[in-house]
């Protein structure tokens, strides 16, 4: 390294003063960035040392920070995805020794007491079930879906609730890699009912606060906002309408409003309660998208020739949200909420009032607020409510307070459109096919016979009945109770007998549609049974189920529940095949994740770490270049006149 040189000639002393202290002072700095750069390891300290490999040294440290906290990610996730296997071949076993015992049951050499004690053996297991559901790993229930903090199986109405949600946990792998890395508890344990669907389409009126993203527009794939191409003949001409910026549809409609008037047509946009129509201005538009299938489309005003006449756009289909006003459900139609519901499940029955409910997220709130364990919620498309059963081993049915609330809500669990095939728990109604079901016998003592071969649904059992009655010339009339759920005769002979149903032939109709009562004396109604009550099919009930039948040494009842079983064991092993993939998958991107974080401590280290030996020859030379400024600097200051003579 060179010695910085002082020129002193002719100089004065305090100009000689101050050379020799600045050549010092840069050796000096020159030493202690050497040192300093010794003292950290680093080939710079500051990023102004080398501003280049400081920046590519911050996004290879901020890389490699990522892909350390992946691999913990990763880590945690599979540590988890084990715990829960564990966790469900413990369930796997216990299922399988359930099923033996269920097995072993079905034959009639075992006799009560046998059973008796078999029961007390499946009521063991339910509850080494329940303690499996309830499972924690690092303080989370690993079968509570995305609410680990809440435990997810409960004891309730004398059956078991599921309280965690139906979400899954995720974790990233990756920039662009999510897993899932648990399974809920009502998947695994199947403890939610399968759905109350909404029977009614409750799509609400179009208004101008309708946003935009809530809406499955005119051809039901959603509307990308974008620009629309206006054109007229004879008239403004072309002009572009950008509705990027659009919120509600009504904010679409004051757009082309807006951008009329500036092109200066005299064409108008009006919002109708379920579209847009628009209104030329005396000369032939056309409407059309910049590219195929664009908003126009979506918006379902497009034309393919100039139109004169008024525009009417195609239904927009708004999906029900939780904003949603409740005089806009159902297109506006009367909707009764003053009636009431009547929701029974299990042992508990509450009626719900949605009198002061404003929107759809109220009713909801009160379903759920209920005390009864059910979850409702919107469906997926957007187009009703449905509504679950959250414990295992009860029966749930809606039904109707003081109206027709349940009914105009769709969530009514009786009604015309109930499939005969869902009905007894899935089991359906026992035909005496090519012969005759039941038989009505009236109160004066007149009958009549019916089939229901064909018979899909309530509704069609309903019409075979008084068309039965009619034929025979019977005053029997059957409908849908208006308050209980069930089929309701009403008998108008005037007799004094009573009012009954009986199955024909081989047929088990009048027992399978609850028709096993009858109205004598006074009474001229039959109300049925409801048969079509609401259960989850999951591990649980299947255990209850059997836990009851052995307890009532009833073999039928024995045999359908392990008929259940079986196919649980085999869901069961799906699972863990799932979380085993899931596991091998984690397990092999740890590994690549592990390759990568080390070849990004490579590039960061020749990137950023200091090389010794060249470093301890640069201190080295800056310290011989500090002494020598030191020893010229002390020469040059002592000179004096007589050094010049």
């Amino acid at each position: 390294m060179a010695v910085n040189p002082i020129s002193l000639s002719r100089v004065s002393q305090g100009l000689r003063t101050n050379a020799v202290a600045s050549a010092m002072q840069r050796s000096q700095l020159e030493l202690y960035a050497t040192q300093t750069r010794i003292a950290t390891g680093r080939s710079f300290v500051t990023p102004s040392d080398d501003p280049v490999s400081a920046a590519r040294a911050l996004d290879l440290t901020q890389a490699l920070q990522r892909q350390e906290q992946f691999q913990a990610n990763i880590r945690h996730g599979d540590n988890t995805l084990a715990a829960a296997d564990s966790a469900v071949t413990e369930l796997s076993t216990l299922l399988i020794e359930a099923t033996e015992i269920a097995l072993r049951d079905v034959s009639n050499l075992i006799d009560a007491d046998e059973r008796a004690a078999d029961a007390e053996l499946i009521a063991g297991i339910r509850q080494q079930l329940q303690i499996v559901g309830n499972r924690q790993f690092d303080g989370r229930y690993l079968f509570a879906g995305r609410d680990t903090t809440t435990q997810p199986f409960v004891d309730a109405l004398s059956g078991i609730a599921y309280t965690g949600d139906t979400g899954e946990l995720i974790t990233r792998m990756s920039d662009d890699l999510d897993v899932v890395i648990n399974m809920p508890g009502n998947v695994l344990f199947g403890a939610l009912s399968s759905r109350v669907e909404s029977a009614l389409d409750l799509t609400p009126t179009l208004t101008a606060d309708t946003r935009m993203e809530d809406l499955r527009g005119a051809n039901g794939r959603g509307v990308q906002l974008a620009q629309l191409l206006f054109h007229e003949d004879g008239g403004a001409g072309t002009f572009t309408v950008d509705l990027t910026n659009a919120d509600t549809i009504g904010d679409v409609v004051t757009l082309i409003n807006e951008a009329a008037i500036a092109a200066g047509s005299t064409l108008t946009a009006a919002l109708s309660d379920t579209g847009i129509n628009i209104t030329p201005g005396g000369s032939p538009l056309t409407i059309r998208d910049p590219r195929a299938g664009g908003v126009a489309a979506a918006l379902g005003i497009a034309t393919t020739e100039p139109a004169t006449t008024p525009i009417v756009g195609e239904p927009l289909q708004p999906r029900l949200t939780s904003l949603t006003p409740v005089e806009a459900l159902a297109g506006g139609a009367a909707i009764d909420l003053l009636g009431g519901i009547v929701i029974t499940n299990g042992e508990r029955t509450q009626t719900v009032d949605f009198s002061d409910a404003q929107t759809v997220q109220d009713i909801i709130n009160q379903i759920n607020n209920a005390g009864v364990y059910v979850f409702a919620t919107i469906n997926d498309s957007g187009t009703g409510i449905d509504v679950f059963n959250q414990v295992s081993g009860t029966s749930l049915s809606i039904s109707e307070g003081d109206g027709t609330t349940a009914g105009d809500l769709g969530i009514r669990t009786y009604s015309a459109a109930t499939r005969l095939a869902d009905m007894n728990d899935g089991l359906g109604i026992g035909l005496d096919e090519g012969q005759d079901d039941l038989r009505v016998t009236a109160k004066d003592g007149a009958t009549f016979d019916l089939s229901l071969d064909g018979a899909l649904t309530i509704g069609d059992v309903i019409a075979r009945i008084n068309a039965a009655a009619v034929d025979a010339g019977v005053s029997v009339t059957a409908s849908i109770d208006p308050t209980d759920n069930g089929i309701r005769l009403v008998d108008a002979t005037g007799g004094d007998g009573g009012l009954s149903v009986s199955s024909l032939n081989l047929s088990t109709a009048a027992t399978d549609l609850g028709l096993t009562g009858s109205a004598s004396g006074t009474e001229t109604e039959l109300v049925s049974e409801d048969r079509n009550p609401i259960r989850t099919q999951g591990i649980l009930t299947a255990l209850l189920d059997l836990e009851h039948a052995l307890r009532a040494d009833d073999t039928d009842a024995i045999s359908q529940a392990a008929a259940k079983l079986d196919p649980l064991v085999n869901e069961v092993t799906r699972v863990q095949g799932i979380m085993g993939s899931r596991s091998q998958a984690m397990q092999q991107k740890l590994a690549q994740a592990a390759d990568l974080a080390a070849t990004t401590e490579i590039f960061l280290s020749e990137l950023q770490d200091l090389d010794y030996p060249e470093a301890v020859t640069e201190m080295q030379a800056a310290l011989m270049e500090l002494q020598a400024s030191m020893q010229t600097g002390s020469a040059l200051l002592s000179l004096s006149l007589l050094d010049y003579l």
